[in-house]
């Protein structure tokens, strides 16, 4: 989806970009970046999504890095960072 139809759905669902970004702490112009392609950010593509009811593979079918499942806890995160370094070490 372009910017300009996620801007007309949302309307229709009685949202913009200056609703969605207060109620996910960001600003109005990295929603709308987001939208248009021209900034990334995983968190705020899923939230646009979300705000449609469209998976998120369907609102940024352009976007791959979007798609994959997302880390979901700082301790996911911090295990995943140990088994790179791992593997990063076993290469020596």
């Amino acid at each position: 989806m372009d910017s300009n139809k996620i801007k007309k759905e949302l309307a229709q669902r009685g949202f913009d970009f200056s609703m969605l970004a207060k109620a996910l702490g960001k600003s109005p112009s990295l929603i709308s970046k987001v939208a248009s392609r021209k900034a990334r950010s995983k968190s705020v593509a899923l939230a646009i999504a979300k705000a449609l009811g469209r998976p998120v593979d369907e609102v940024f079918p352009d976007v791959e890095s979007y798609h994959g499942p997302a880390i979901a806890t700082k301790q996911d995160r911090e295990q995943k960072e140990r088994e790179l370094v791992a593997l990063l070490n076993d290469n020596d």
